[in-house]
């Protein structure tokens, strides 16, 4: 899969991408937009979603939609107020 550890991703758009088994850990991927990705297995670790405002404000933006997401690793995202549809 591809490597996008540690990427600059902010505002990135994907759609209709194989992204299986893609390794997104500790990535900055505040306003990506998956659509109809087969991310199956992708590692989402300790991703970031979020914009950090202040030491206890932030904000998180993503869009995921029609997105296989069997066997992806979430651990530790927050994806509070996040589109997350037909998933």
């Amino acid at each position: 899969g591809c490597h996008f550890d540690v990427a600059d991703l902010r505002d990135a758009s994907f759609q209709q991408c194989q992204l299986a088994m893609a390794n997104f850990s500790n990535a900055n991927c505040y306003g990506i937009e998956l659509r109809a990705c087969d991310l199956k297995g992708a590692n989402f670790s300790r991703t970031n979603f979020a914009h950090q405002v202040s030491n206890r404000m932030y904000f998180c933006s993503a869009f995921i939609s029609g997105c296989n997401l069997s066997y992806a690793n979430m651990e530790r995202v927050c994806l509070e107020k996040c589109e997350l549809f037909e998933n």
